[in-house]
Protein backbone atom coordinates (compact mmCIF):
# COMPACT_ATOMS: atom_id res chain seq x y z
CA UNK A 1 0.00 0.00 0.00
CA UNK A 2 1.40 3.17 -1.04
CA UNK A 3 1.46 5.71 1.75
CA UNK A 4 -0.28 8.92 1.19
CA UNK A 5 -0.69 12.02 3.54
CA UNK A 6 -0.90 15.43 3.79
CA UNK A 7 2.79 15.25 5.20
CA UNK A 8 4.50 13.15 2.42
CA UNK A 9 1.92 14.75 -0.38
CA UNK A 10 3.41 17.75 0.72
CA UNK A 11 6.99 16.89 2.28
CA UNK A 12 9.44 20.02 1.56
CA UNK A 13 11.81 19.59 -1.39
CA UNK A 14 12.74 22.61 -3.34
CA UNK A 15 11.21 23.30 -6.58
CA UNK A 16 10.26 26.23 -9.21
CA UNK A 17 6.36 26.06 -9.89
CA UNK A 18 4.83 28.82 -11.89
CA UNK A 19 4.96 26.66 -15.37
CA UNK A 20 3.91 23.47 -13.60
CA UNK A 21 1.05 25.02 -11.71
CA UNK A 22 -0.82 26.41 -14.96
CA UNK A 23 -0.02 23.51 -16.49
CA UNK A 24 -1.45 21.09 -13.98
CA UNK A 25 -4.58 23.37 -13.63
CA UNK A 26 -5.01 23.62 -17.52
CA UNK A 27 -4.88 19.48 -17.65
CA UNK A 28 -6.95 19.54 -14.58
CA UNK A 29 -9.57 21.65 -15.90
CA UNK A 30 -9.44 20.20 -19.58
CA UNK A 31 -10.71 16.98 -18.05
CA UNK A 32 -13.30 18.29 -16.03
CA UNK A 33 -14.54 20.28 -18.62
CA UNK A 34 -14.99 17.92 -21.16
CA UNK A 35 -16.83 14.76 -19.75
CA UNK A 36 -18.28 12.07 -22.06
CA UNK A 37 -21.86 11.85 -22.92
CA UNK A 38 -23.35 8.44 -22.47
CA UNK A 39 -26.35 9.84 -20.83
CA UNK A 40 -28.57 11.31 -22.96
CA UNK A 41 -31.91 9.15 -23.28
CA UNK A 42 -31.87 9.24 -19.22
CA UNK A 43 -34.82 11.52 -17.72
CA UNK A 44 -33.24 14.32 -15.16
CA UNK A 45 -33.32 18.15 -14.59
CA UNK A 46 -31.67 20.72 -16.54
CA UNK A 47 -27.98 21.59 -14.95
CA UNK A 48 -28.75 24.88 -12.97
CA UNK A 49 -24.86 25.65 -13.27
CA UNK A 50 -22.14 24.64 -15.51
CA UNK A 51 -19.95 24.89 -12.55
CA UNK A 52 -21.57 23.45 -9.71
CA UNK A 53 -24.05 21.72 -11.53
CA UNK A 54 -26.46 19.98 -9.04
CA UNK A 55 -24.53 20.51 -6.02
CA UNK A 56 -25.60 23.04 -4.36
CA UNK A 57 -29.23 21.09 -4.36
CA UNK A 58 -28.03 17.95 -3.78
CA UNK A 59 -26.19 18.69 -0.67
CA UNK A 60 -27.24 21.50 2.12
CA UNK A 61 -30.06 22.48 3.96
CA UNK A 62 -32.78 21.76 0.76
CA UNK A 63 -31.36 18.39 -0.52
CA UNK A 64 -33.69 15.94 1.10
CA UNK A 65 -36.98 17.77 -0.68
CA UNK A 66 -34.96 18.37 -3.81
CA UNK A 67 -34.21 14.34 -3.36
CA UNK A 68 -37.94 13.70 -3.33
CA UNK A 69 -38.87 16.64 -6.01
CA UNK A 70 -36.17 14.51 -8.23
CA UNK A 71 -38.34 10.90 -7.24
CA UNK A 72 -41.44 12.39 -7.81
CA UNK A 73 -40.69 14.01 -11.57
CA UNK A 74 -38.30 11.78 -13.25
CA UNK A 75 -37.88 8.34 -11.25
CA UNK A 76 -35.40 5.91 -9.03
CA UNK A 77 -33.06 6.60 -11.84
CA UNK A 78 -32.00 10.36 -13.13
CA UNK A 79 -29.35 11.93 -15.24
CA UNK A 80 -27.98 15.08 -13.10
CA UNK A 81 -24.82 17.01 -13.62
CA UNK A 82 -21.74 17.63 -11.63
CA UNK A 83 -19.05 20.05 -11.63
CA UNK A 84 -18.05 21.48 -15.23
CA UNK A 85 -20.51 19.54 -17.03
CA UNK A 86 -19.71 16.73 -16.09
CA UNK A 87 -22.85 13.61 -16.14
CA UNK A 88 -23.55 11.93 -12.96
CA UNK A 89 -26.42 8.99 -12.12
CA UNK A 90 -28.22 9.28 -8.72
CA UNK A 91 -30.24 6.17 -8.13
CA UNK A 92 -31.78 4.56 -5.40
CA UNK A 93 -33.07 1.48 -7.67
CA UNK A 94 -32.48 -2.39 -6.07
CA UNK A 95 -30.96 -4.23 -8.62
CA UNK A 96 -28.48 -1.02 -9.48
CA UNK A 97 -27.43 -1.06 -5.62
CA UNK A 98 -26.97 -4.77 -5.26
CA UNK A 99 -25.38 -4.91 -8.48
CA UNK A 100 -22.43 -2.22 -7.18
CA UNK A 101 -22.23 -2.99 -3.76
CA UNK A 102 -22.71 -6.95 -4.01
CA UNK A 103 -22.56 -8.95 -7.51
CA UNK A 104 -20.34 -6.75 -9.63
CA UNK A 105 -18.59 -4.93 -6.54
CA UNK A 106 -15.21 -5.40 -8.32
CA UNK A 107 -16.31 -3.00 -11.46
CA UNK A 108 -17.25 -0.27 -9.22
CA UNK A 109 -15.04 1.69 -6.49
CA UNK A 110 -15.23 4.77 -4.78
CA UNK A 111 -14.97 7.95 -6.63
CA UNK A 112 -11.11 8.47 -6.87
CA UNK A 113 -11.41 12.30 -5.59
CA UNK A 114 -12.98 11.05 -2.39
CA UNK A 115 -10.75 8.15 -1.46
CA UNK A 116 -7.64 10.75 -1.90
CA UNK A 117 -8.86 13.06 0.37
CA UNK A 118 -9.88 10.14 2.60
CA UNK A 119 -5.89 8.86 2.57
CA UNK A 120 -5.29 12.36 3.08
CA UNK A 121 -6.92 13.22 5.89
CA UNK A 122 -7.33 9.91 8.03
CA UNK A 123 -5.08 7.68 6.15
CA UNK A 124 -4.98 3.95 5.28
CA UNK A 125 -8.03 3.13 6.69
CA UNK A 126 -10.83 0.75 5.51
CA UNK A 127 -12.60 4.00 3.56
CA UNK A 128 -9.90 4.64 1.58
CA UNK A 129 -8.97 1.08 0.55
CA UNK A 130 -9.57 -1.17 -2.79
CA UNK A 131 -10.02 -4.66 -3.77
CA UNK A 132 -7.91 -6.99 -2.40
CA UNK A 133 -6.29 -4.87 -0.12
CA UNK A 134 -9.79 -3.96 0.95
CA UNK A 135 -10.66 -7.51 1.81
CA UNK A 136 -7.38 -8.67 3.29
CA UNK A 137 -7.38 -5.76 6.12
CA UNK A 138 -11.50 -6.50 6.61
CA UNK A 139 -11.22 -10.17 7.25
CA UNK A 140 -8.69 -9.04 9.94
CA UNK A 141 -10.39 -6.55 11.31
CA UNK A 142 -13.92 -8.38 11.12
CA UNK A 143 -13.77 -10.37 14.38
CA UNK A 144 -13.48 -8.09 16.64
CA UNK A 145 -16.96 -6.46 15.20
CA UNK A 146 -18.96 -9.76 16.22
CA UNK A 147 -21.63 -9.40 18.48
CA UNK A 148 -19.83 -12.08 20.74
CA UNK A 149 -16.81 -9.70 21.34
CA UNK A 150 -19.03 -6.33 22.10
CA UNK A 151 -20.50 -7.95 24.66
CA UNK A 152 -17.99 -8.93 26.30
CA UNK A 153 -16.32 -4.90 26.39
CA UNK A 154 -15.35 -4.47 30.56
CA UNK A 155 -14.71 -1.92 32.45
CA UNK A 156 -13.22 -1.88 36.05
CA UNK A 157 -13.07 1.80 37.00
CA UNK A 158 -16.06 4.15 37.94
CA UNK A 159 -18.61 1.07 38.19
CA UNK A 160 -17.80 -2.13 38.73
CA UNK A 161 -17.65 -4.84 36.20
CA UNK A 162 -19.65 -2.43 34.43
CA UNK A 163 -19.51 -3.09 30.97
CA UNK A 164 -17.72 0.18 28.72
CA UNK A 165 -20.76 0.69 26.85
CA UNK A 166 -22.96 1.11 30.21
CA UNK A 167 -20.29 3.18 31.66
CA UNK A 168 -19.46 5.95 29.05
CA UNK A 169 -23.57 6.35 28.66
CA UNK A 170 -23.56 7.10 32.50
CA UNK A 171 -21.04 8.96 32.58
CA UNK A 172 -22.34 11.24 29.55
CA UNK A 173 -25.54 11.29 31.86
CA UNK A 174 -24.14 12.38 34.92
CA UNK A 175 -22.36 15.19 32.36
CA UNK A 176 -25.85 16.44 31.08
CA UNK A 177 -27.44 16.19 34.52
CA UNK A 178 -24.80 19.03 35.91
CA UNK A 179 -25.85 20.84 33.46
CA UNK A 180 -29.41 20.19 33.95
CA UNK A 181 -29.39 21.21 38.04
CA UNK A 182 -31.63 19.27 40.88
CA UNK A 183 -35.29 17.57 39.97
CA UNK A 184 -36.40 21.03 41.48
CA UNK A 185 -34.77 23.51 38.95
CA UNK A 186 -36.94 24.56 35.63
CA UNK A 187 -36.62 22.77 32.67
CA UNK A 188 -33.54 23.84 30.92
CA UNK A 189 -32.56 23.90 27.00
CA UNK A 190 -29.81 21.83 26.53
CA UNK A 191 -27.61 21.28 23.30
CA UNK A 192 -27.47 17.60 23.34
CA UNK A 193 -25.46 17.37 20.34
CA UNK A 194 -22.17 18.10 21.88
CA UNK A 195 -22.69 16.06 24.79
CA UNK A 196 -23.90 12.50 22.05
CA UNK A 197 -20.81 13.73 20.71
CA UNK A 198 -18.26 13.69 23.73
CA UNK A 199 -20.20 10.31 24.86
CA UNK A 200 -20.08 8.72 21.29
CA UNK A 201 -15.89 9.67 21.26
CA UNK A 202 -15.74 8.67 24.49
CA UNK A 203 -16.79 4.99 24.09
CA UNK A 204 -15.13 4.90 20.51
CA UNK A 205 -11.67 5.41 22.18
CA UNK A 206 -12.24 3.09 25.81
CA UNK A 207 -13.94 0.11 23.82
CA UNK A 208 -11.89 0.61 20.44
CA UNK A 209 -8.51 2.08 21.81
CA UNK A 210 -7.86 1.33 25.06
CA UNK A 211 -7.65 4.99 25.50
CA UNK A 212 -9.79 7.95 27.17
CA UNK A 213 -10.35 11.17 25.31
CA UNK A 214 -11.55 12.66 28.45
CA UNK A 215 -14.53 13.60 26.46
CA UNK A 216 -16.89 14.27 29.79
CA UNK A 217 -14.65 15.84 32.14
CA UNK A 218 -14.21 19.22 30.22
CA UNK A 219 -10.70 18.49 30.41
CA UNK A 220 -8.52 19.54 27.52
CA UNK A 221 -7.33 17.19 25.01
CA UNK A 222 -5.16 17.75 22.46
CA UNK A 223 -6.12 14.58 20.19
CA UNK A 224 -10.03 14.93 20.83
CA UNK A 225 -9.91 18.47 19.85
CA UNK A 226 -7.62 17.74 16.66
CA UNK A 227 -10.31 15.10 16.12
CA UNK A 228 -13.39 17.85 16.07
CA UNK A 229 -11.39 20.22 14.06
CA UNK A 230 -10.92 17.66 11.77
CA UNK A 231 -14.82 16.90 11.30
CA UNK A 232 -15.40 20.74 11.19
CA UNK A 233 -12.99 21.49 8.37
CA UNK A 234 -13.83 18.37 6.60
CA UNK A 235 -17.29 19.82 5.95
CA UNK A 236 -15.66 22.79 4.66
CA UNK A 237 -13.28 20.74 2.37
CA UNK A 238 -15.26 18.19 0.59
CA UNK A 239 -16.93 19.99 -2.15
CA UNK A 240 -13.28 20.73 -2.97
CA UNK A 241 -12.11 17.16 -3.24
CA UNK A 242 -12.27 16.80 -6.48
CA UNK A 243 -8.80 18.58 -7.33
CA UNK A 244 -6.92 16.18 -4.96
CA UNK A 245 -6.36 13.70 -7.89
CA UNK A 246 -4.86 15.59 -10.09
CA UNK A 247 -3.00 17.29 -7.45
CA UNK A 248 -1.37 13.95 -5.83
CA UNK A 249 0.32 13.06 -8.76
CA UNK A 250 1.82 15.91 -9.83
CA UNK A 251 5.48 17.55 -9.26
CA UNK A 252 7.63 17.31 -6.33
CA UNK A 253 6.13 17.48 -2.56
CA UNK A 254 7.07 20.77 -2.11
CA UNK A 255 5.67 21.68 -5.29
CA UNK A 256 1.88 20.39 -4.17
CA UNK A 257 2.51 21.87 -1.10
CA UNK A 258 2.85 25.11 -2.62
CA UNK A 259 -0.10 24.52 -4.86
CA UNK A 260 -2.60 23.23 -2.14
CA UNK A 261 -1.56 26.48 0.23
CA UNK A 262 -2.43 28.75 -2.57
CA UNK A 263 -5.87 26.94 -3.18
CA UNK A 264 -8.86 29.31 -2.37
CA UNK A 265 -10.38 26.93 -0.01
CA UNK A 266 -12.01 27.82 3.22
CA UNK A 267 -10.22 25.83 6.64
CA UNK A 268 -7.78 24.52 4.75
CA UNK A 269 -4.81 25.69 6.73
CA UNK A 270 -6.84 24.41 9.89
CA UNK A 271 -7.37 20.82 8.24
CA UNK A 272 -4.01 20.50 7.81
CA UNK A 273 -3.00 21.30 11.14
CA UNK A 274 -5.76 18.90 12.65
CA UNK A 275 -4.49 16.14 10.38
CA UNK A 276 -1.15 16.51 12.01
CA UNK A 277 -1.75 16.49 15.36
CA UNK A 278 -4.57 13.30 14.77
CA UNK A 279 -1.33 11.64 13.15
CA UNK A 280 0.92 12.68 15.89
CA UNK A 281 -1.52 11.41 18.66
CA UNK A 282 -2.42 8.26 17.35
CA UNK A 283 1.48 7.56 16.53
CA UNK A 284 1.87 7.79 20.21
CA UNK A 285 -0.97 5.79 21.94
CA UNK A 286 0.20 3.02 19.23
CA UNK A 287 3.56 3.47 20.47
CA UNK A 288 2.64 3.46 24.14
CA UNK A 289 0.56 0.30 23.46
CA UNK A 290 3.37 -1.21 21.72
CA UNK A 291 5.67 -0.52 24.69
CA UNK A 292 3.14 -1.92 27.35
CA UNK A 293 2.42 -5.14 25.65
CA UNK A 294 6.11 -5.42 24.51
CA UNK A 295 6.98 -5.55 28.43
CA UNK A 296 4.16 -8.39 28.99
CA UNK A 297 2.08 -5.63 31.25
CA UNK A 298 -1.32 -7.08 30.41
CA UNK A 299 -2.93 -3.39 30.61
CA UNK A 300 -6.23 -4.11 33.64
CA UNK A 301 -5.56 -0.85 34.78
CA UNK A 302 -5.65 0.45 31.25
CA UNK A 303 -9.04 2.08 29.76
CA UNK A 304 -10.57 -0.63 28.23
CA UNK A 305 -8.44 -3.14 30.11
CA UNK A 306 -6.42 -4.85 27.15
CA UNK A 307 -9.68 -6.32 25.84
CA UNK A 308 -9.99 -2.88 23.55
CA UNK A 309 -10.36 -3.14 19.32
CA UNK A 310 -7.28 -2.01 19.45
CA UNK A 311 -4.72 -4.24 21.53
CA UNK A 312 -6.70 -7.40 19.91
CA UNK A 313 -5.85 -5.90 16.39
CA UNK A 314 -2.25 -5.41 17.43
CA UNK A 315 -2.37 -9.28 19.02
CA UNK A 316 -3.90 -10.98 16.01
CA UNK A 317 -1.45 -9.10 13.44
CA UNK A 318 1.40 -10.07 15.37
CA UNK A 319 -0.10 -13.34 14.92
CA UNK A 320 -0.91 -13.45 11.47
CA UNK A 321 1.79 -14.82 8.41
CA UNK A 322 3.23 -11.99 6.10
CA UNK A 323 0.52 -12.38 3.85
CA UNK A 324 -1.79 -10.63 5.72
CA UNK A 325 0.33 -8.30 8.07
CA UNK A 326 -1.01 -4.72 8.23
CA UNK A 327 1.86 -2.52 9.08
CA UNK A 328 2.10 0.26 11.30
CA UNK A 329 0.63 3.38 8.61
CA UNK A 330 -2.48 0.96 7.77
CA UNK A 331 -3.18 0.32 11.78
CA UNK A 332 -2.95 4.00 12.39
CA UNK A 333 -5.02 4.77 9.40
CA UNK A 334 -7.98 2.28 10.67
CA UNK A 335 -7.25 3.94 14.18
CA UNK A 336 -8.15 7.40 12.40
CA UNK A 337 -10.90 5.82 10.45
CA UNK A 338 -12.84 3.96 13.47
CA UNK A 339 -12.46 7.37 15.70
CA UNK A 340 -13.96 9.72 13.11
CA UNK A 341 -16.52 7.20 11.17
CA UNK A 342 -17.71 5.70 14.46
CA UNK A 343 -18.24 8.89 16.62
CA UNK A 344 -20.07 11.51 14.36
CA UNK A 345 -22.32 9.43 12.49
CA UNK A 346 -23.25 7.39 15.94
CA UNK A 347 -23.73 10.97 17.53
CA UNK A 348 -26.09 12.44 14.99
CA UNK A 349 -28.41 9.04 15.20
CA UNK A 350 -28.66 9.88 18.92
CA UNK A 351 -29.14 13.46 18.18
CA UNK A 352 -31.66 12.51 15.81
CA UNK A 353 -33.43 10.60 18.40
CA UNK A 354 -33.37 12.21 21.25
CA UNK A 355 -35.23 15.16 18.74
CA UNK A 356 -37.86 12.79 17.91
CA UNK A 357 -38.59 11.91 21.21
CA UNK A 358 -38.48 15.35 22.19
CA UNK A 359 -41.45 16.21 19.41
CA UNK A 360 -43.50 12.69 19.82
CA UNK A 361 -44.52 12.40 23.81
CA UNK A 362 -46.72 9.28 23.14
CA UNK A 363 -43.22 7.21 21.30
CA UNK A 364 -41.66 8.97 24.23
CA UNK A 365 -43.58 7.58 27.08
CA UNK A 366 -44.20 4.28 25.47
CA UNK A 367 -40.58 4.14 25.12
CA UNK A 368 -39.89 5.18 28.94
CA UNK A 369 -42.15 2.68 30.19
CA UNK A 370 -40.41 -0.13 28.51
CA UNK A 371 -37.45 0.38 29.97
CA UNK A 372 -37.84 1.43 33.28
CA UNK A 373 -39.82 -2.00 33.03
CA UNK A 374 -36.47 -3.55 32.17
CA UNK A 375 -34.31 -1.71 34.60
CA UNK A 376 -37.06 -2.23 37.48
CA UNK A 377 -36.22 -6.37 37.42
CA UNK A 378 -32.50 -6.16 35.55
CA UNK A 379 -30.59 -3.87 38.70
CA UNK A 380 -27.50 -5.54 37.47
CA UNK A 381 -26.37 -3.56 34.98
CA UNK A 382 -22.96 -6.13 34.28
CA UNK A 383 -24.98 -7.15 31.61
CA UNK A 384 -27.50 -6.04 28.96
CA UNK A 385 -28.26 -9.00 26.50
CA UNK A 386 -31.96 -8.61 27.44
CA UNK A 387 -31.86 -4.50 27.00
CA UNK A 388 -30.82 -4.87 23.46
CA UNK A 389 -33.61 -7.15 23.14
CA UNK A 390 -35.92 -4.51 24.05
CA UNK A 391 -38.68 -4.03 21.00
CA UNK A 392 -40.06 -1.01 21.20
CA UNK A 393 -36.37 0.36 21.75
CA UNK A 394 -35.23 -1.72 18.77
CA UNK A 395 -38.18 -0.07 16.94
CA UNK A 396 -37.50 3.13 17.46
CA UNK A 397 -33.62 2.92 16.84
CA UNK A 398 -34.52 1.15 13.44
CA UNK A 399 -36.89 3.50 12.21
CA UNK A 400 -34.70 6.26 12.80
CA UNK A 401 -31.76 4.84 11.08
CA UNK A 402 -34.50 4.21 8.15
CA UNK A 403 -36.02 7.84 7.76
CA UNK A 404 -33.57 9.83 9.20
CA UNK A 405 -29.90 8.04 8.59
CA UNK A 406 -26.68 9.80 9.28
CA UNK A 407 -25.21 9.03 6.00
CA UNK A 408 -27.36 10.38 2.93
CA UNK A 409 -25.54 8.80 0.22
CA UNK A 410 -22.81 6.45 -1.25
CA UNK A 411 -20.68 7.47 -4.41
CA UNK A 412 -19.62 5.02 -7.19
CA UNK A 413 -17.31 5.14 -10.07
CA UNK A 414 -17.13 2.67 -12.71
CA UNK A 415 -14.00 0.99 -13.36
CA UNK A 416 -14.75 -1.29 -16.95
CA UNK A 417 -17.40 -0.64 -19.48
CA UNK A 418 -20.89 -2.76 -18.06
CA UNK A 419 -24.18 -2.24 -17.70
CA UNK A 420 -25.93 -1.57 -14.55
CA UNK A 421 -29.22 -3.36 -14.19
CA UNK A 422 -32.33 -1.74 -13.07
CA UNK A 423 -35.65 -3.14 -11.34
CA UNK A 424 -37.50 -0.28 -11.50
CA UNK A 425 -37.88 0.50 -15.18
CA UNK A 426 -37.23 4.22 -16.32
CA UNK A 427 -39.19 6.28 -19.35
CA UNK A 428 -36.73 7.35 -21.84
CA UNK A 429 -37.72 8.98 -25.31
CA UNK A 430 -37.32 5.24 -26.69
CA UNK A 431 -39.35 3.72 -24.32
CA UNK A 432 -39.01 2.16 -21.01
CA UNK A 433 -35.59 0.38 -20.12
CA UNK A 434 -34.54 -2.12 -17.38
CA UNK A 435 -30.55 -1.41 -17.87
CA UNK A 436 -28.05 1.20 -18.34
CA UNK A 437 -25.11 0.98 -20.48
CA UNK A 438 -22.14 2.97 -18.60
CA UNK A 439 -18.73 3.61 -19.36
CA UNK A 440 -15.47 2.95 -17.12
CA UNK A 441 -15.00 6.28 -15.37
CA UNK A 442 -19.14 6.52 -15.02
CA UNK A 443 -19.61 8.52 -11.98
CA UNK A 444 -22.82 7.66 -9.26
CA UNK A 445 -24.69 8.71 -6.27
CA UNK A 446 -26.66 5.80 -4.30
CA UNK A 447 -29.07 7.63 -2.24
CA UNK A 448 -29.69 6.53 0.86
CA UNK A 449 -32.10 8.85 2.14
CA UNK A 450 -34.64 8.05 -0.96
CA UNK A 451 -34.23 4.15 -0.90
CA UNK A 452 -35.25 3.90 2.94
CA UNK A 453 -38.23 5.93 1.93
CA UNK A 454 -39.66 4.48 -1.22
CA UNK A 455 -43.06 3.27 -1.28
CA UNK A 456 -42.17 0.77 -3.81
CA UNK A 457 -40.37 -0.86 -0.90
CA UNK A 458 -41.61 0.49 2.37
CA UNK A 459 -45.70 0.76 1.73
CA UNK A 460 -47.54 3.91 1.82
CA UNK A 461 -46.33 4.86 5.27
CA UNK A 462 -43.21 4.92 3.77
CA UNK A 463 -42.32 8.43 4.78
CA UNK A 464 -43.74 8.70 7.75
CA UNK A 465 -41.90 7.68 11.44
CA UNK A 466 -43.86 4.53 12.36
CA UNK A 467 -41.56 2.19 15.49
CA UNK A 468 -44.69 -0.29 15.12
CA UNK A 469 -43.35 -1.32 11.34
CA UNK A 470 -40.79 -3.39 13.44
CA UNK A 471 -42.57 -4.96 16.40
CA UNK A 472 -44.06 -8.63 15.53
CA UNK A 473 -43.40 -8.80 12.04
CA UNK A 474 -40.73 -10.86 10.04
CA UNK A 475 -38.07 -8.71 8.56
CA UNK A 476 -39.70 -9.91 4.73
CA UNK A 477 -42.80 -8.42 6.05
CA UNK A 478 -42.11 -4.98 6.69
CA UNK A 479 -41.14 -4.27 3.26
CA UNK A 480 -43.56 -5.15 0.34
CA UNK A 481 -43.69 -8.42 -1.25
CA UNK A 482 -40.74 -9.00 -3.30
CA UNK A 483 -39.04 -5.66 -2.18
CA UNK A 484 -35.55 -5.95 -0.50
CA UNK A 485 -32.55 -3.56 -0.55
CA UNK A 486 -29.13 -5.21 -0.66
CA UNK A 487 -28.46 -3.49 2.88
CA UNK A 488 -26.69 -5.08 5.38
CA UNK A 489 -28.77 -3.56 8.56
CA UNK A 490 -32.65 -4.87 8.69
CA UNK A 491 -32.94 -5.04 4.68
CA UNK A 492 -32.06 -1.02 4.75
CA UNK A 493 -29.41 1.31 3.39
CA UNK A 494 -28.68 3.06 6.88
CA UNK A 495 -25.23 0.71 6.81
CA UNK A 496 -24.46 0.26 3.10
CA UNK A 497 -24.05 -2.95 1.68
CA UNK A 498 -21.65 -6.06 1.13
CA UNK A 499 -18.48 -6.15 1.50
CA UNK A 500 -17.89 -2.83 1.35
CA UNK A 501 -20.86 -2.04 4.24
CA UNK A 502 -19.84 0.03 7.55
CA UNK A 503 -17.69 -2.49 9.88
CA UNK A 504 -18.90 -1.16 12.50
CA UNK A 505 -22.76 -1.37 12.45
CA UNK A 506 -23.00 -3.79 15.48
CA UNK A 507 -21.22 -1.64 17.50
CA UNK A 508 -23.15 1.17 16.66
CA UNK A 509 -26.62 0.14 17.23
CA UNK A 510 -25.21 -1.32 20.55
CA UNK A 511 -24.07 2.29 22.06
CA UNK A 512 -27.35 3.73 20.46
CA UNK A 513 -29.46 1.39 22.19
CA UNK A 514 -27.67 1.67 25.66
CA UNK A 515 -27.30 5.33 25.60
CA UNK A 516 -30.50 6.22 24.52
CA UNK A 517 -31.71 3.67 27.44
CA UNK A 518 -30.20 5.79 29.83
CA UNK A 519 -30.68 8.83 28.82
CA UNK A 520 -34.71 7.86 28.38
CA UNK A 521 -35.08 5.95 31.75
CA UNK A 522 -33.01 9.83 33.16
CA UNK A 523 -34.55 13.28 31.68
CA UNK A 524 -37.72 14.24 29.88
CA UNK A 525 -37.38 15.62 26.96
CA UNK A 526 -39.23 18.75 24.95
CA UNK A 527 -38.94 20.81 21.89
CA UNK A 528 -36.80 23.89 22.55
CA UNK A 529 -38.23 27.05 20.97
CA UNK A 530 -35.13 27.83 19.17
CA UNK A 531 -35.74 26.24 15.32
CA UNK A 532 -33.27 23.56 13.91
CA UNK A 533 -32.78 22.67 10.36
CA UNK A 534 -30.62 19.48 9.57
CA UNK A 535 -27.56 20.15 6.48
CA UNK A 536 -27.23 17.27 4.13
CA UNK A 537 -23.76 16.77 3.46
CA UNK A 538 -21.46 13.52 3.86
CA UNK A 539 -22.98 13.24 7.14
CA UNK A 540 -25.96 14.89 8.40
CA UNK A 541 -25.82 17.86 11.15
CA UNK A 542 -28.23 19.92 13.25
CA UNK A 543 -27.95 23.52 13.01
CA UNK A 544 -29.92 26.79 14.27
CA UNK A 545 -32.15 27.91 11.80
CA UNK A 546 -31.21 31.11 12.93
CA UNK A 547 -27.32 30.50 11.91
CA UNK A 548 -28.30 28.74 8.71
CA UNK A 549 -26.42 31.50 6.55
CA UNK A 550 -23.12 32.07 8.90
CA UNK A 551 -19.92 30.62 7.67
CA UNK A 552 -18.69 29.71 10.87
CA UNK A 553 -21.67 27.88 12.02
CA UNK A 554 -21.13 24.93 14.34
CA UNK A 555 -23.86 21.72 14.55
CA UNK A 556 -26.20 22.75 17.37
CA UNK A 557 -29.64 20.59 18.83
CA UNK A 558 -31.07 22.38 21.56
CA UNK A 559 -33.90 20.48 23.32
CA UNK A 560 -35.36 21.29 26.69
CA UNK A 561 -34.57 18.76 29.57
CA UNK A 562 -36.02 17.74 32.82
CA UNK A 563 -34.42 15.21 35.45
CA UNK A 564 -36.60 12.44 36.39
CA UNK A 565 -37.37 11.52 39.92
Amino acid sequence: MSNLSFDTLFSTVPTPGWLALGACITVALYRLSHPKRTLGGLPGPPTPSWTFGHFKTLFGFDAIPYFEYLASNYGSTVKVYGALGSELIWTFDPAAMHSMLVKDRANFERFEDTTTFIRLTLGGGLLALKGEEHRVHRKILNPVFTMRFLRERKWNATYVEMPIFMNVAKRTCEAIDNEVGSIEAAPKDIDIFPWMTAGALELVGEAGLGYSFDSLTGKRNEYSTAIRDLLRFFRKIVPFAIILPYISNIGTPSFRRWVVQRLPIPGLAGLLHATSIQNKQAEEVLQARRTLLASGHDLTSEAGRGRDILTLLMKANEAEGAENHIDHEAVVGHMNTFIFAGHETTSTAMSRIIQILAENDHIQNTLREEICRYFAVHSDDTHHDELLELPYLDAVVRETLRLYGPVSGLFRQSQVDTVLPLEFPVDTPKGKITSIPIKKGQRILINIIMANRCERIWGERASEFWPERWIGHKLEEVTQPGAHLPGVYSSMMAFGGGPTSCIGFKFAVMEIKVMISILVKTFKFEPSEQKIRWETLGIQAPHLQSEMKNPSKLPKLPVRVTKID
